[in-house]
């Protein structure tokens, strides 16, 4: 009496849930199914082989992996990569030899766990910002970003000024790449100088990134102009053709720029009426006779 194939294979499990690293080499054992048949015989002589999961349209889940048809092993076809799935599903179908053949099939879940295979990265290659030379210390000039495409690196990235930074004018927060000034205005009123260009690290305790931060420190008008004389005397004599030149005031300023620019005018309406001056040398010319 021939044998009736009347028992479709069944699988261990209900579904297979696995963690691969994304680091294992193609070839890397993943799980081995295991599957069975209450017929006897061909009838349940088991075959294995996989298919794309409804939810992974496309051979890429399935194709990542190789079964071995007789048992039911599964491998590694090529290297996976967190950054690009973090999960691939498939089907996997068991079949035996009767005729005509039963088949069954479970879900096969894998888990690609991070690996730190990815160098931080800056959202900027370069960074520009500008601060006063009088700011307290502690105030904020700047902050830096970087990502990480590795998952478990993102939230343990730290910063840190590596160049640059001269007489330590300014510092960075190793957790939130904050740059906020340390001894700026120190530095400035002992002749420091007026631009920085920081290198500025992030690592992921593996990898380092680097990007430059270009700081402008502005100078602030501090001293008030002082003439060289508290008084200037002239002599002015009637008839006198207009235009000529009565004397020249002069005064300083300890600012450097602009701010140490000095620039001359008459205040007062009579004295105004009568005279000129060159608001840049300071001449002072009758006007009127």
């Amino acid at each position: 009496m021939q044998d009736v194939n009347d028992n479709s294979p069944v699988f261990d499990e209900q579904q297979y849930l696995v963690n691969v690293s994304e680091a294992a080499p193609v070839g890397t054992s993943v799980v081995t199914l295991s599957a069975a048949d209450a017929d006897t015989g061909a009838n349940a002589r088991l075959s294995f082989h996989a298919e794309s999961h409804p939810s992974s349209p496309g051979d890429v889940d399935v194709g990542s992996f190789y079964v071995d048809a007789e048992r039911g092993l599964i491998l590694i076809r090529q290297r996976l990569d967190r950054e690009q799935a973090a999960r691939l599903k498939f089907i996997v179908v068991a079949s035996d030899a009767g005729v005509p053949p039963l088949s069954s099939s479970v879900t096969v879940t894998v888990s690609v766990t991070d690996v730190n295979d990815n160098s931080p990265t800056f959202d900027q290659a370069a960074y520009e910002a500008s601060v006063s030379d009088r700011a307290p210390r502690g105030q904020f000039v700047v902050a830096v970003h970087a990502s990480d495409d590795d998952i478990t690196d993102r939230g343990r990235l730290t910063y840190a000024i590596v160049d640059g930074n001269v007489r330590q004018a300014f510092s960075v927060e190793s957790e939130s790449g904050v740059i906020t000034t340390a001894n700026v205005g120190g530095h400035r009123a002992a002749g420091g100088q007026s631009v920085y260009i920081l290198n500025v690290s992030a690592s992921d305790g593996v990898y380092t990134a680097f990007s430059r931060v270009k700081i402008v420190v502005e100078q602030s008008n501090l001293f008030t102009p002082r003439f060289t004389q508290s008084v200037f005397d002239a002599d002015v004599t009637v008839n006198q053709p207009a235009g000529l030149v009565v004397t020249t005031v002069s005064a300083v300023d300890r600012d450097e720029g602009v701010y140490g620019d000095v620039t001359y005018s008459i205040v007062g309406d009579d004295a105004d009426e009568l005279f000129d001056i060159d608001s840049r040398t300071g001449m002072f010319q009758q006007f009127k006779t």
